[in-house]
């Protein structure tokens, strides 16, 4: 009776070492796709079937993933709470489970989480458009996922919503109502002013804007409704101010919705408002606004599917463009009717 195949058979058919067939077997060490891809060809041809050690070796992994999420004082700790859950339910579905690491340690957190053995592959959020984690994660090559975009983002694996869209979505809107002029609401955090996707919406909005000759204000307002109130009130206390809004991601629109109410006006009558995200289920106002929405279940799936798709050899670590998940257009009432 012929003797079953063995990993050192495999080797031998694959053209690679032992030690490879094991990293393939295992998952604890990279191995690039094509590799990957030979060793799986010599398994079948071979009809080689992994024994109970390497079985159990298979299942040692953590079969956790890690996230990297700093927290600050100023943290949109809602949207945070959004993404973290809906991250949670998309690893269920692969068969993980998610670590959750806040703290604003950076690149030493990114090690120090990888080098444990807590996790199999890490998910990073609140990415910067300068961050240290994506050459850090590139340089180490750690699996992981980046939800969100730096300028460099095309040296990792990354997603995020087409915030660029959104930003070129709300001028459009803003203009086809009949609006020449429109106050941009933007955070006043110094956490939050640095993330890459300001950066993307603010050039997408401004580049339509200037296009369609739609004139932008900024308004720099504190988290909360009473700082947005003073800072709303203090603009409509002008002259000339402007009669349209637009509320930037990470900004709370239903403070200003809320605001506005309180000076006597009313979005979808008096004024228009368009927000870049909405509150989820959660909103704390009584319109019915019009709004983005960055549709979080399809980008943290999609985040998710990307890292277990790296663990399983299936993606490499580095070198393709990201995922940019389209986003969700709610109607809603609070822009004016467009003029006929």
């Amino acid at each position: 009776m012929p003797s079953s195949p063995t990993s050192r058979d495999v080797a031998l058919a694959a053209g690679v070492s032992q030690s490879t067939v094991s990293y393939v077997l295992s998952g604890k060490r990279f191995v690039s796709p094509d590799t990957r891809a030979r060793v799986h060809q010599a398994m079948t041809e071979l009809g080689y079937r992994p024994h109970a050690s390497a079985r159990a070796l298979k299942n040692s992994e953590s079969r956790i993933l890690g996230l990297i999420v700093p927290y600050h004082e100023r943290t949109d700790a809602p949207g945070q709470y959004r993404y973290i859950v809906s991250l949670a339910a998309a690893c269920r579905r692969r068969g993980y489970d998610l670590l959750v690491i806040s703290g604003e340690e950076g690149v030493e957190g990114m090690r120090r989480l990888t080098g444990s053995a807590l996790c199999d592959g890490i998910l990073v959020m609140d990415v910067l458009d300068t961050d240290a984690r994506v050459a850090a994660a590139h340089d180490l090559r750690i699996p992981s996922v980046f939800i969100g975009l730096s300028h460099d983002a095309q040296s990792v694996v990354a997603t995020d919503t087409d915030f660029e869209a959104i930003g070129a979505g709300c001028a459009q809107r803003i203009h086809d109502v009949g609006h020449t002029r429109a106050v941009v609401v933007t955070p006043a955090s110094e956490h939050v002013r640095p993330m890459g996707f300001i950066r993307r919406f603010t050039d997408a909005l401004e580049s339509r804007a200037a296009d369609l000759g739609l004139a932008l204000e900024p308004l720099a307002v504190a988290r909360g409704f009473s700082p947005t109130h003073q800072a709303l009130r203090g603009h409509l206390g002008r002259a000339h101010g402007a009669d349209a809004f637009i509320t930037t991601p990470a900004t709370s629109i239903d403070d200003v919705i809320n605001a506005l109410i309180v000076e006597g006006l009313t979005p979808g009558v008096d004024v228009s408002v368009i927000g870049a995200g909405g509150s989820g289920d959660s909103s704390h106002t009584g319109i019915d606004y019009t709004y983005y929405d960055s549709d979080v279940p399809k980008v943290t799936a999609t985040a998710v599917d990307l890292l277990v798709d790296q663990l399983e050899g299936a993606l490499p670590l580095k070198g393709r463009d990201p995922e940019l998940i389209t986003p969700l257009f709610h109607e809603g009432v609070s822009l004016l009717r467009a003029p006929k």
